[in-house]
Order: structure tokens, then C-alpha cells, then sequence
């Protein structure tokens, strides 16, 4: 059975920030992993693994090593696209503002064909597409 973009969406409307559960790379490595079958953050997830461990100083050492967040989600998802050449379900990387994104004023999203939804403190937030970096083909 082919994922519902909207169920999955829907299904976290309303669901908190919280690091290591429901961050910006968690949604978009699950939507992945529902629409594809494949974890991008498999590796990541082990007990031992900077993510398993929910060592988040860990975590960004992995993204500086890469060379910043485009180049981590290249490593982790093939090449990248111009963000406003996403499409519905592609992952995104957004320039928020600050609006969200807490560390970096970068989130990772979701591109729903008009907007990218990222997960925001309360609840998910709809970006314009106009934000979007890179995105990446799912």
C-alpha cells in the first residue's frame, strides 16, 4: 500500500517538538522510510549511534563533519535539487528564519506540493515553498 502524504502529515499536526523523536531529520527520515521501506538514519538510530544515544552535541559534530546540512542530506539521500524544484513528498531543506528550527534556522521538511511542513514547537508549520534550500527526491 502506497503511503498517504496527507494521513502522515495529518497523523502529527499536532504533535510537539521534541528532539530525537520528533525533530526536523526524525519527520523526514520517517516519511522516507514509510514511502520508501528505507531508514536514511538507520545507521544512526543504534543504541550506540549519536541518535540512539539522543546525544544531540554528537549529532551536529556528524552535520559540521559533512559540511553543513545540504551536504549530511546529500550523504544520506542522493543528490540534491534547487528547494523550489520540489515536489509533493520530497524532502526539503528549508531556511525558516528562526521561526523553527532551534539550532540552525535550517529544518528539514516535507514539500506538499505548495509548502514545506516542518515540525514547529506546538505543532507542524507550513513554510512557503520560496524557503526551501535543496531538496531531494523521495
Amino acid at each position: 500500500m502506497k503511503p498517504d502524504l496527507d494521513a502522515f502529515i495529518a497523523e502529527r499536526r499536532n504533535t510537539r517538538f521534541e528532539y530525537f523523536q520528533h525533530d526536523c531529520a526524525h519527520i523526514a527520515a520517517d516519511w522516507v522510510l514509510a514511502k520508501t521501506g528505507k531508514d536514511p538514519l538507520a545507521d544512526l538510530r543504534l543504541p550506540t549511534a549519536p541518535l540512539g544515544r539522543k546525544n544531540l552535541l554528537a549529532s551536529l559534530r556528524l552535520v559540521r563533519r559533512a559540511g553543513g546540512f545540504v551536504q549530511i542530506g546529500s550523504q544520506r539521500l542522493g543528490p540534491f535539487l534547487p528547494g523550489q524544484m520540489a515536489q509533493r513528498g520530497d524532502v526539503v531543506l528549508a531556511l525558516s528564519g528562526g521561526k523553527i528550527g532551534r539550532v540552525s534556522g535550517y529544518s528539514f521538511g516535507i514539500c506538499t506540493g505548495s509548502h514545506i511542513v516542518c515540525p514547529g514547537n506546538e505543532q507542524l508549520e507550513f513554510l512557503p515553498l520560496t524557503q526551501g534550500v535543496a531538496a531531494w527526491r523521495v
